[in-house]
């Protein structure tokens, strides 16, 4: 089977010439020797979507290797909780971590995965498990938006206030509050983006030849999102002729911003991030671009997890050692590291892959991993996003067959519903052949990111019964039906945060929604302004003898998606090919199986042309072969300018 067919989008531009700037800053000097091949195996530490995939690319490549897990389970953040009541099975489960795949240009490795040919025979079949998600609900789209003591039907007709806005945007002044209020948080959202983004796709039209659009965004990667708002920005002529004030946003119209369009303190990450979130999932100039389609693993994610398992324990059964908990790492030679587990035992490695989430890896023993001072504070620097999930399992699917208290039927399928209350999203399922006749009847009830998933997340070790009860009566409330209906419908709850995770102490989110269909953003990390660049390009190059090598979605231009892992443990593969296998015919297979992120690149790519009449539609170019070229070639290969020193 072919590579992924990787194309140039926006990230990759972000990419690249954010480690062009930096590797020229840091003046790396592009020189190295490579001595024989290693002839122990590499270590991967961590079993979930990055350390397998990392497993796969190695098998494929021949070269040995064991993967330490510090659970009794693959996956990772990949986790699938299912009920053990049989009510609803055989969909009575609920993804807890990753659970929507968005069939985009960025997207590409993961959908290769799906289709990756060992993953689909011999009593493996990931492919034929992926189904459509319904990302707006079905039917004529009954899932509820509820905001300041309003809920209405997502497919009704909105008056100019129909959230009562003006009792929340109180600081600024009647004449300006009523402008805003007229033309709504999302057309204001859209604005603060459109000049960036639209600049973007004009740099990805020139084949990233110009880099007019990224120097203007990042004159505010300082800056947050918040505050560019606050400071910066200033409204387009449009918005000034509808009576839009033409200086800078009030602080309260910002938040009323917010609350509509993300979650409790998302404004506060970089603005940067903000805008390539918006490009890569859903944003565009034309109206009549073609609307995103989404999927999801019948199942659940884990069988993503347990297909890359299943297919590499059959090749090696000898490979995965669980429940052992990794300790120390240290980097002997430029060909021995170590890493010692819970209760002392030693495992000697060539390399070492750590796929294991960020602020895990901080409070292992490194003292002999050799890190720099900017790998070190990078680690320290790391913010990761609060997220929880409160899955809950009914008796029927209530929120497709009953009516509420007015006698109004629900029928709701598939979906989300968005609110200002605690729970802030709430999705319901869209897996399964019977969603559509509702006998599908678990339910995301709480789907929450950030300061919101701090609150609940404080709920849920010790106070469960609070936290059920409150989820009760907040469902309730929302779809205007009793809490003695829902307390009678209930069977079993189970709630997960992932800070509270020992094995994650956090997580970048999976999804950041927007309540606007043709606003989604991309699952961007919650990194403030200005610190990606910093943890990028630290933890990008390797540690010790240029054997610890650092891998993990956080580290991926997509972080906070399954792509994200996947292109990171592509990209420690590729450090190994650099710095300790000099083998022309091993590179050349693993190039042709396994593609080439174009963000690694230094040469633009050749100039792409839009469709004559569609400028602005952008998918990203086609640029395997460009990028096959130029991966290895020290002059051209950005992640050279980060191995090269520890090779040299």
């Amino acid at each position: 089977m072919a590579g992924p067919l990787l194309g140039y989008d926006a990230y990759a531009h972000y990419g690249r010439n954010l480690m062009t700037r930096l590797t020229i800053e840091r003046s790396i000097q592009v020189t190295r020797e490579i001595g024989p091949a290693p002839t122990n195996p590499v270590g991967i530490i961590g079993a979930g979507a990055g350390g397998l995939y990392t497993a796969l690319l190695l098998d494929d490549l021949g070269i040995p290797y064991k993967v330490i897990e510090a659970r009794g389970r693959v996956g990772g953040r990949l986790f699938t909780y299912t009920f053990p009541d049989g009510t609803g099975a055989p969909y009575n489960y609920f993804d807890a971590g990753a659970m929507r795949f968005p069939d985009t240009e960025s997207m590409k490795r993961t959908f290769h995965l799906f289709n990756y040919g060992p993953l689909n025979r011999k009593g493996i079949s990931l492919a034929a498990r992926l189904r459509p998600f319904l990302f707006k609900g079905g039917g004529s789209n009954n899932a509820l938006f509820s905001y300041n003591g309003v809920t209405v039907k997502q497919s009704a007709i909105m008056t100019a206030d129909q959230f009562n806005s003006k009792d929340v945007i109180q600081d600024t002044p009647s004449s300006n509050r009523e402008a805003y209020i007229r033309i709504g948080p999302a057309k204001i959202v859209d604005d603060v983006v459109r000049p960036f983004a639209a600049a973007i796709l004009k740099d990805l039209q020139s084949g990233g030849t110009s880099t007019d659009g990224w120097n203007s965004m990042m004159q505010y990667d300082t800056y947050s999102t918040r505050a560019y708002m606050a400071i910066a920005y200033r409204p387009s002529k449009a918005l000034v002729d509808q009576g839009m004030p033409s200086g800078p946003l009030p602080t309260d119209v910002i938040s009323w911003c917010e609350t509509f369009d993300t979650s409790s303190g998302f404004y506060d990450r970089a603005f940067s991030e903000t805008v390539l979130g918006t490009i890569a999932f859903g944003w565009n100039l034309d109206p009549d671009a073609p609307a995103t389609n989404w999927f999801c693993v019948d199942g659940g994610s884990v069988k993503i997890a347990d297909a890359m398992y299943a297919y590499l324990s059959q090749r090696n059964p000898d490979a995965f050692v669980f429940n052992s908990r990794v300790t120390a790492i240290s980097s002997i030679d430029t060909s021995h590291a170590e890493v010692t587990v819970a209760g002392g035992k030693k495992y000697t490695f060539s390399s070492v892959v750590c796929t294991i989430p960020l602020p895990v890896l901080r409070i292992l023993d490194l003292s002999g991993a050799g890190l720099s001072g900017m790998q070190s504070a990078a680690l320290r620097d790391l913010n990761y996003c609060p997220l929880v999930k409160i899955g809950m399992q009914f008796r029927s699917a209530w929120w497709s067959n009953a009516n509420d208290k007015n006698g109004e039927p629900l029928n709701i399928v598939g979906g989300q519903t968005y609110t200002d209350r605690p729970l802030r999203v709430v999705v319901y399922p869209s897996f399964g052949t019977n969603v559509q006749a509702g006998t599908t009847t678990t339910l995301i009830a709480s789907y929450c990111r950030a300061e919101d998933a701090a609150r609940l997340g404080a709920l849920i070790e010790k106070e469960k019964d609070l936290l059920k009860e409150l989820v009760l009566k907040e469902l309730a409330y929302i779809h205007n039906v009793t809490y003695d209906f829902l307390r009678d419908q209930l069977i079993d709850c189970f709630a997960w945060s992932w800070t509270n995770d020992p094995y994650t102490m956090g997580t970048v989110c999976p999804l950041l929604v927007s309540t606007h269909p043709k606003n989604f953003e991309g699952g961007t990390a919650f990194f403030g302004p200005g610190k990606f660049a910093n943890v990028y390009a630290s933890l990008n190059a390797p540690a010790g003898n240029g054997n610890i090598v650092f891998a993990g979605e956080a580290l991926s231009v997509r972080h906070a998606w399954v792509e994200g892992a996947l292109d990171s443990a592509w990209k420690g593969v590729l450090t190994l090919l650099i710095g300790l296998y000099n083998d022309p015919t091993l590179r050349n297979k693993f190039v042709e199986n396994w593609g080439a992120n174009p963000e690694w690149v230094a040469q633009p790519p050749p100039a792409r042309s839009a469709p004559e009449g569609k400028e602005s539609l952008s998918p990203a170019m086609q640029t395997l072969e460009w990028s096959k070229e130029h991966i290895f070639d020290p002059e051209n290969s950005l992640l050279y300018r980060l191995v090269a020193p520890y090779c040299s």
